[in-house]
């Protein structure tokens, strides 16, 4: 009667009797040692009972959960009764001490198996112990089993907010699950944040923090295949959140939880994608990335866009933090994340395009240049450890020969917007800069020198506010070109305009363009009458670089690019599909929602044939309903004399005048040359 007697006999296989094995039944115990497990008698009494409970439990685990011919206790009603018994004990002693991950982390899952003369153990620690064993021989299939007792157990006892407890039980049981399997309890959580997508915000913020919490620990390892899936449910999540914070008349106490809500899914996303592989953070980054709004003219539309550009900025922290220098451009740029991010720089959003070039910094920055690099104009030599140089990479040569001139060209465009502010001009300063310096090639370089000159070029023609700002950067770009080439007679000839212009013209210099930037200034949108005197000299700066041996042919033409006439912004990629749509199918409907595809055009041209042979099969039947024998004949034979003219009139055609249909094909066909016709026709065709 003793269960600490059960628990040490529970080991003892019973190989010799004249009962078998399947006869001998455990659910009167898992029942009654779960019973004890809730003792409320006496004080003096309490501890012991609940004690023999928790060891009668561990020993009915030890004896049925490898004999598949006893009881199954992760069926519902078994393991529903342990984990409410062990989840008991464990709140009991939690109210009073909260134990930390890294000493749950120490705790042997079997500890409690080796602990029978420590009779004195509180029944809190004797029932994690019983849970970390539990969850140790829990299977790939099992792992729901033990979820959703512990999940409604915090839901009836209302422990999800705060969620101390929560969290502790979770790290538990992610430290004793086999770590091929975590991904199990990861989506279990996921799936019951669903079931509470419409309640508080602060709730729901509590569930993402224990699944943030979860992942940190599972974060060691791969988190399943269906990595996708869970970050497609944050998403979903999210952009619940951020419809919320849009209805109308809903109060600011609300907006905030929601707010606060929101961030918690980012760093949840962050926590998801830190243990990931490069490659797998890069797929990641394309799938959210494919979840943006077409269009951004809505508020709620706005605040999506940026809140999926915070995730992705999270996942792309990480990407170089390993510091894999090997992994090349065409892996960490796959045209199916730079495609979206370049259209994502040129967005009508300062603070888009801004987050966007940031992210372009996370991925390409492998030598972490990008605080180093700032768009300013100092004379004098730079300690040369101050910024590094990548290796130059077969691949990465490869893929900028590709991508480099669209890459320089969504630069130029972003650098024109008339709306930047100063972290625009920075950021984007930044990304052309870390461009040569992750491929160290000569084509890097004379790109980014025909960008300088086509924004000096646009600025010396047309009346733009940001005027000053442009030259600005074009000096800042040239002065780190000088000193990137180490060309003597470059950087001389950039010295004496960059002196001119602190003489004569400062407000052309980034030290005084930029701190007018949003401040009334005496150089704003000046008129200049002439600035020859301190511009740069395109023909100078080629024949500097042609005496270095690089090829400067592309600095004589005027910087423009071949495909600057496609759209690129949402916008104007839904105007076109208006358009098309109105010009080609204006009788079938699509929604602008959709991709203009290969097979989208195929069905719409299918359904007008459809329409068409419908149409004509229905006015055939109208007139064969409607119409009598005689008019049909009538009609048939109206129809027979037009062809026969017809034939007529081809045959005399050949001869000049009126000939029989017989007549005229026989004087077609050479009969005595017959033969000469098959004698091309293979042997096995001729009978």
């Amino acid at each position: 009667s003793d269960p600490y007697h059960y628990k040490k006999s529970s080991g003892i296989n019973a190989e010799y009797g004249d009962t078998p094995s399947y006869h001998r039944r455990y659910d009167f115990f898992v029942s009654k040692f779960s019973s004890m497990c809730w003792s409320n008698g006496r004080n003096d009494t309490i501890r012991a009972v609940r004690q023999a409970g928790l060891r009668g439990i561990q020993g009915v685990i030890l004896k049925t959960v490898s004999d598949d011919l006893q009881v199954n206790i992760w069926e519902e009603v078994h393991i529903q009764k342990i984990m409410r018994a062990l989840l008991f004990n464990i709140h009991e002693g939690f109210t009073n001490s909260v134990a930390s991950p890294s000493q749950a982390r120490s705790m042997s899952p079997w500890e409690g198996e080796n602990s029978d003369v420590t009779s004195d153990i509180d029944p809190d620690q004797l029932a994690r112990h019983v849970l970390q064993d539990l969850v140790s021989r829990a299977s790939y299939g099992q792992i729901k089993s033990l979820m959703l007792p512990l999940l409604y157990f915090i839901d009836n006892q209302k422990l999800w907010v705060p969620n101390k407890f929560a969290t502790h039980c979770m790290s538990l049981i992610m430290h004793s699950i086999q770590m091929s399997s975590a991904y199990i309890a990861i989506a279990q959580l996921l799936a019951h944040l669903e079931e509470h997508k419409d309640a508080s915000a602060k709730l729901r913020c509590s569930i993402v923090e224990v699944v943030s919490a979860a992942v940190s620990i599972a974060s060691t390892e791969s988190i399943g295949p269906t990595i996708l899936e869970l970050f497609g449910s944050l998403l979903k999540y999210l952009k619940m959140s951020v419809d919320t914070c849009n209805i109308e008349n809903v109060e600011v106490e609300i907006i905030k939880e929601e707010e606060e809500f929101q961030d918690t899914i980012v760093q949840s996303v962050g926590q998801f994608s830190h243990g990931l592989q490069t490659y797998q953070k890069i797929e990641i980054c394309t799938f959210i990335l494919q979840n943006m709004p077409l269009t951004t003219d809505t508020e709620e539309e706005i605040q999506f866009e940026s809140m999926l550009l915070k995730c992705i900025m999270k996942i792309t922290t990480s990407v170089n933090t390993n510091n894999d220098k090997s992994i090349g451009l065409p892996t960490l740029f796959p045209l199916s994340l730079i495609g979206p991010l370049q259209r994502l720089s040129l967005s009508d959003s300062p603070k888009t395009r801004t987050m966007t070039q940031q992210i372009f910094h996370s991925i390409l920055d492998r030598h972490n240049n990008h605080e180093k690099v700032v768009p300013t104009v100092t004379l004098g030599e730079l300690p040369e450890e101050n910024i590094f140089v990548g290796p130059q990479k077969k691949q990465d040569v490869l893929f900028f020969k590709r991508n480099g001139p669209e890459v320089y060209f969504h630069l130029y465009e972003s650098i024109l917007k008339e709306d930047n502010d100063l972290d625009n001009y920075t950021c984007t300063f930044r990304t052309a800069v870390l461009w040569c310096l992750e491929v160290p090639v000569d084509e890097v370089l004379i790109e980014l020198i025909h960008m300088a000159f086509g924004l000096q070029d646009e600025a010396c023609s047309s009346s733009r506010s940001n005027v000053n700002i442009l030259h600005s950067l074009v000096a800042a770009f040239l002065v780190f070109a000088s000193r990137y080439s180490r060309n003597e007679a470059l950087d001389q000839h950039i010295t004496n305009i960059i002196r001119k212009r602190q003489s004569e013209k400062p407000h052309l210099l980034p030290q005084v363009a930029f701190s007018a930037i949003d401040k009334d200034s005496e150089f704003d949108n000046a008129v200049e009458e002439s600035l020859s005197s301190v511009m740069f000299d395109a023909t100078v700066v080629a024949e500097c670089l042609n005496q270095q041996g690089m090829n400067v042919d592309r600095l004589s033409d005027p910087y423009h690019y071949k495909r600057a006439a496609i759209p690129r912004t949402p916008e104007s990629v839904k105007s076109l599909r208006v358009s098309m749509l109105d010009a080609r199918v204006s009788d079938v409907q699509i929604s602008l929602q959709e991709e203009i595809t290969f097979d989208t055009l195929k069905q719409a041209l299918q359904h007008r044939q459809q329409m068409a042979l419908a149409t004509n099969n229905s006015s055939k039947e109208r007139l064969l309903s409607h119409e009598s024998y005689e008019d049909s004949v009538a009609r048939t034979a109206e129809k027979m004399s037009h062809i026969t003219a017809l034939k007529q009139q081809i045959f005399s055609s050949f001869k000049g005048g009126e000939v029989s249909p017989t007549e005229s094909l026989h004087s077609l066909i050479d009969l005595d040359n017959l033969t000469n016709l098959s004698i091309d026709l293979p042997d096995m065709y001729v009978y």
